[in-house]
């Protein structure tokens, strides 16, 4: 046998797909297998139905295999065409009162990922994460879909805004492959990239080159109908046309009110909406737009661009012709924010700079973006505080997201609702929350309700301690550090500081300075005593030896009591833990340590007779009182087999070959036997756990009805997957096989 085989169509066999929904949210943007789409199902070959979109064999060559066809271009790459339907993309649902997006990854690429952002009118936002197969359904007008969300500048961004018109005509949509995406329009029709090979494949037709080119699809296909399974017509059959994205914007262009919003909440799609300050804008000799407020809305969280806003308009950075809006945006309407030297009465000032680099100047009697000898460039945000600035620019702006907020005239109360909490009030008496807050010399952290937090808690990351009642953090190594009888390690910002050194102290994994004991610390083994590390010679005269440590504390060796070689192994035991040192008196390693034909396992925690399982660096090994002795070979362990490598580590989860056979391990290693099935294929392993492959029978065991018990004959790929569900070319012979792999006698 060659493996050499190819699929051809003999039977249909009867074989339906269930509907496989995957809920996204309650009722806006819907994300859903394309299988359940009638017209766009697919089969692996016919007799087996599956969603091409999805397939690991890859979804171009699955469409190709179900039509019993060979593609002109086995790889047509990622192109979208006017007859690319179900080979580079897979059409949506066209539904009144529905827009779908359907995702295809060409090689059935499970894993590939796709982000789409909506934005709804009620100002909810969705970022969707589409695979291969799936279909983001929307249902609401107003939804403002971003395709490429992932845009560095605004005209990279690719954005749709749905109207109800264009839903309750349900007839466009937009595709995706792993390369590109494309705007379509509901269509009809056979696609001749299919129909042509199909027909020359079975009318029998001795000129069907010519055929095809000289007659409709409408005549080959109703020449060739009724050799087609229902499978081919669907996959022959276009549903869909690619179109211009004109096609999708006439619907909102054509709509006053809809375009109105459209521009009007661009910025919630593209910008941080949720860090935006409103304030006047001033430059040295004038206020811009007699003093009226505008929106500064960060453009992107960690960079210093800014989109500036007042009422509907948006600041443009046009040069030449005064201050200017726009209705829309785009990367004229994106700004840098520079923040620069502070004013002479100590205000924040900061350079706003258009796409090319050129500041908002101007003197006392124009202004716009350009420059003159006569131009002062700084602006201020009069109606805020530099406190009010700061705390803005440290949820967004670069460099900035360490600091801490700080507010101006601070007054803490009791809790209305608890009079044993407070609360921090700013200066307008509008409680903090959600924030640091700054009290004298030290500081707080408001909830969200506004209460100041007290105990441990976690904050973007960081670990704190605040004190009881009144919330104060602590800091540094002072007696608050004391908490629970334990002294923790916090740096002056007062994080917790865990495993790490501190002068000749050493925090734990939990932040708590080891007071007592041995310590394996990076693979070194310290002696801890009363907090410091010890680095003078201990004698221990009970036990007839001394311990000798490095000038950094680190236990080196173990000499008699006279400073002499034992020139054996020995064991001490300290602290209830158990140093090991070799014959020349140097101690082991902790982990591992192999020998030729022995690995060891010590560790303080466990000592030097550990049995048992353990994960060493991400591999899994075993030991018999801290001893391995079986390499490349299998073991049995509590009835189950194992198989162990050169290095000593079990085998981990997946296919491996050994010795020209492959096995397949479970997540702990087992080495499989008997049937299995992996990734929707049949295998059958045998008593030793490798994998059959070729013709094979097995006697006994599970059969589905109805064929019951019996000898029955298999085969296997040299994959060791079974040939199922269909009929198989296979040594120049076809062979029928049921869904089970079961070789059939018809």
């Amino acid at each position: 046998m060659n493996g050499k085989e190819t699929k051809r169509v003999k039977k249909i066999l009867p074989v339906g797909i269930g509907k496989k929904v995957i809920p996204a949210t309650a009722a806006l943007g819907i994300l859903f297998s394309m299988a359940p789409i009638a017209e766009n199902k697919a089969s692996a070959g016919v007799g087996a139905v599956l969603d091409i979109t999805i397939t690991v064999l890859g979804a171009v060559a699955d469409t190709y295999e179900a039509l019993g066809i060979n593609p002109e271009n086995p790889d047509p790459g990622t192109h979208i065409d006017v007859y690319a339907e179900n080979e580079t993309y897979q059409a949506p649902s066209f539904t009144s009162g529905e827009f779908n997006i359907s995702m295809y990854h060409t090689q059935g690429d499970s894993n590939f990922l796709k982000p789409v952002k909506v934005r709804y009118p009620n100002g909810k936002i969705e970022l969707h994460q589409l695979r291969s197969g799936q279909q983001l359904k929307i249902t609401e007008a107003g939804a403002i879909i971003d395709l490429n969300p992932n845009g560095a500048n605004v005209s990279e961004h690719d954005l749709l805004y749905i109207t109800q018109a264009q839903l309750d005509e349900g007839k466009t949509g937009v595709v995706m492959n792993q390369g590109q995406h494309a705007f379509v329009e509901k269509a009809s029709g056979k696609n001749p990239r299919f129909l042509g090979p199909l027909y020359q494949k079975y009318s029998g037709d001795s000129f069907g080159d010519w055929t095809v080119i000289a007659r409709s699809s409408d005549y080959l296909y109703s020449q060739i109908e009724n050799k087609l399974s229902d499978k081919q017509k669907q996959l022959i059959t276009l549903t869909s046309k690619p179109v211009s994205k004109d096609v999708l914007d006439n619907y909102v262009n054509n709509e006053p009110k809809a375009r109105a919003d459209f521009y009007d909440r661009l910025s919630d799609v593209l910008a941080e909406r949720t860090n935006i300050i409103e304030t006047s804008i001033a430059l040295p000799f004038t206020t811009l737009n007699d003093g009226k407020s505008y929106q500064i809305i960060p453009y992107k969280k960690g960079t210093n661009k800014v989109i500036v806003k007042t009422g509907s308009k948006y600041l443009s950075g046009k040069e030449g012709k005064g201050l200017q809006y726009s209705d829309s945006l785009g990367d004229d309407e994106v700004f840098e924010l520079v923040q620069t030297d502070n004013s002479n009465k100590n205000e924040f000032q900061f350079h706003l700079k258009n796409k090319n680099g050129v500041s908002l100047a101007g003197n006392q009697y124009i202004h716009g973006f350009g420059t003159d000898w006569s131009f002062k460039s700084e602006i201020r945000f009069p109606d805020k505080s530099n406190n009010e600035i700061n705390n803005w620019l440290i949820e967004w702006y670069p460099g900035k997201e360490n600091e801490r907020q700080k507010y101006d005239g601070v007054q803490f109360v009791a809790d209305e609702k608890d009079s044993t909490k407070l609360i921090a009030k700013d200066s307008s008496g509008n409680v903090i929350k959600n924030s640091w807050v700054n009290r004298d010399n030290a500081y707080s952290f408001a909830d969200a309700d506004g209460v100041l937090m007290t105990g441990w808690q976690e904050i973007k990351g960081n670990t704190y301690y605040f004190s009881s009642p009144y919330g104060y953090m602590v800091t540094g190594g002072g007696s608050d550090s004391q908490i629970e009888d334990k002294y923790y390690h916090f740096n002056d910002d007062g994080v917790l500081q865990r495993s790490t050194w501190r002068g000749e102290n050493y925090s734990d994994a939990s932040g708590a300075f080891v007071k007592e004991g041995l310590k394996d610390i990076d693979g070194k083994i310290y002696y801890f005593q009363n907090y410091n590390v010890n680095k003078k010679e201990l004698r221990m005269e009970d036990r007839k030896v001394i311990l000798h440590f490095s000038d950094e504390g680190v236990v080196e060796r173990v000499s008699d009591l006279n400073g002499k070689v034992i020139d054996s192994v020995v064991n001490v035991t300290l602290d209830n833990k158990t140093l090991s040192f070799k014959h020349d008196g140097s101690l082991y390693k902790t982990g591992l340590n192999k020998r030729e034909n022995l690995l060891e396992y010590y560790s303080l925690e466990d000592g030097i007779f550990y049995t048992g399982w353990k994960m060493i660096d991400g591999k899994r090994y075993y030991f018999t009182n801290g001893r391995n002795y079986t390499f490349n070979a299998y073991e049995n362990i509590d009835g189950k087999k194992y198989y162990f490598h050169e290095d000593g580590s079990v085998n981990r989860a997946g296919f491996e070959k050994i010795d020209g056979k492959l096995y397949h391990f479970d997540n702990n290693g087992v080495a499989q036997t008997g049937w299995q099935t992996i990734d929707n294929k049949y295998y059958y392993f045998d008593e030793n756990g490798a994998a059959k492959t070729g013709w094979f029978q097995v006697g006994g065991g599970y059969r589905p009805i109805p064929l019951a018990y019996g000898y029955l004959w298999y085969c296997a790929r040299e994959d060791g997957s079974l040939y199922a569900d269909g009929w198989f070319k296979i040594d120049g012979k076809d062979y029928h096989f049921d869904q089970w792999g079961h070789k059939m006698p018809y």
